[in-house]
C-alpha cells in the first residue's frame, strides 16, 4: 500500500490535477478581467435591483430613480467606471438597500427631504401611500408580519433583497459558465494545453514529475496555513461574495507549466498526431471548465493521501534499514 502511495501513478495524478489547477486559475483570472472590463457584476445588480424596485411610482416620480439618487446609493457609484456600467457599485450589501428603501417608502407623503430616523408607522403609512406597483405591495407584504417591529421590517426587506440576490448568483454563474468554457478553448488551444501529451511528459519525465509536486505541495500548505482549513478552495471578499476572490498562480508555478505547454518541438503538418491532440484538448478544455475550487479540492485529498501513505514506508524503510545492519553484522561476526 506504501508503494502504491507513493508510487510515478500517484504523482502523476497530482501532476495533472495541479496542471488542470493553474489553467484554471489563469482562466478565472483572464475571466475576472473581462467582468472588470465590460462592468458584468454592475450589469447584473442593476437588472436584479430594476426587477425589485421597477414598475413603482412615487408622488414625485420613479421609485428606481429615486432609490439610486438616495445619499446611501449615490455615494457608492465610481465616477471612474466605464459608460457600460455608468458608475453602478458591483456590489450592494442587503442592509443598505433595506435601509434605502425604507427611507423612500417612509417619503409617502412626497417630502423629498431626508426624514432621518423613522418609525413603523411611518413606513406602514408611507408603503400604504405609495401609487399602486410591486414595491408597495412587496412591503405591505412583508410589514405584515413584521408585528409592528421595525427592526423586524428591516430584516424582511433584507431577506426579500437577499433572495433575489441568490437568484442573482445563479444568472451571473451560467453566464460565467458560458464564457469559461470559451476562455478555456482558447486558453487550451493557445498553449496547447494536451492533457495527453502533459500525461506522457510527467510520465517520462520525472524531473518535471517532481518539480509540480513540490509545487502542489506547497500550494496545499499554504492554503492551510493561510485559512486553518485543509479544503478550503476559494479566498472569498466578505464585501462582494459575487466577486470571490481566488488566490492567482505564482510565477514559480507558472515556469513548472513550461515544459508541459506550448507548441515548441510540435509538427503541426503530421495528421497523425491531430485525433490524439484534439482529444487532449478535449479533456484539458472539459477540466479547466470545471473551475479551480473543484481541482484545488481534489488536488488536496490526493496530497492528503499521499502524505498518510508516505509514512508507513519511512517506517519500513527504517526497519529494514536496521534489520539489513544487524545482518550484516551479524554475517560479519559469523565470518
Amino acid at each position: 500500500m506504501g508503494g502504491l502511495f507513493n508510487s510515478a501513478v500517484l504523482d502523476l495524478a497530482i501532476g495533472i490535477i495541479f496542471v488542470y489547477l493553474l489553467m484554471a486559475l489563469i482562466c478565472t483570472t483572464i475571466n475576472e478581467w473581462l467582468a472588470g472590463l465590460l462592468g458584468a457584476r454592475a450589469k447584473t445588480l442593476a437588472n436584479a435591483i430594476g426587477q425589485l424596485l421597477d414598475n413603482q411610482k412615487t408622488p414625485t416620480g420613479e421609485f428606481l430613480s429615486e432609490f439610486y439618487s438616495h445619499p446611501l446609493i449615490a455615494g457608492m457609484k465610481s465616477p471612474t467606471r466605464m459608460e457600460t456600467s455608468k458608475g453602478h457599485p458591483s456590489y450592494l450589501s442587503a442592509r443598505t438597500f433595506a435601509m434605502a428603501v425604507m427611507d423612500l417608502a417612509a417619503k409617502g407623503s412626497g417630502n423629498k427631504e431626508r426624514i432621518g430616523a423613522i418609525t413603523f408607522r411611518q413606513l406602514e403609512e408611507g408603503a400604504k401611500a405609495l401609487p399602486p406597483g410591486d414595491v408597495g405591495n412587496a412591503l405591505l407584504a412583508l410589514l405584515q408580519n413584521a408585528e409592528g417591529d421595525l427592526q423586524a421590517a428591516q430584516k424582511n426587506i433584507e431577506d426579500w433583497f437577499d433572495d433575489a440576490m441568490e437568484r442573482v448568483s445563479g444568472w451571473y454563474k451560467r453566464k460565467t459558465q458560458i464564457v469559461t468554457v470559451i476562455v478555456a478553448t482558447l486558453l487550451t488551444i493557445c498553449t496547447n494545453a494536451d492533457t495527453l501529451r502533459t500525461g506522457e511528459t510527467l510520465w517520462k519525465n520525472p524531473t518535471v514529475r517532481s518539480a509540480l509536486v513540490e509545487q502542489a505541495k506547497a500550494r496545499t500548505e499554504t492554503a492551510k496555513e493561510a485559512s486553518g482549513v485543509e479544503n478550503r478552495a476559494e479566498y472569498p471578499d466578505k464585501d462582494d461574495p459575487l466577486n470571490p476572490v481566488i488566490k492567482p498562480a505564482t510565477k514559480d508555478e507558472l515556469s513548472a507549466l513550461k515544459p508541459l505547454l506550448g507548441w515548441q518541438d510540435v509538427n503541426v503538418r503530421e495528421g497523425n498526431e491531430w485525433p490524439s491532440r484534439v482529444l487532449g484538448w478535449f479533456l484539458s478544455i472539459t477540466a479547466i471548465s470545471l473551475g479551480a475550487p473543484f481541482w484545488f479540492d481534489l488536488l488536496q485529498k490526493v496530497m492528503s493521501i499521499r502524505s498518510t501513505g508516505q509514512k508507513p514506508e519511512k517506517s519500513e524503510d527504517s526497519s529494514s534499514g536496521r534489520q539489513k545492519t544487524g545482518a550484516d553484522t551479524g554475517g560479519g561476526g559469523a565470518q
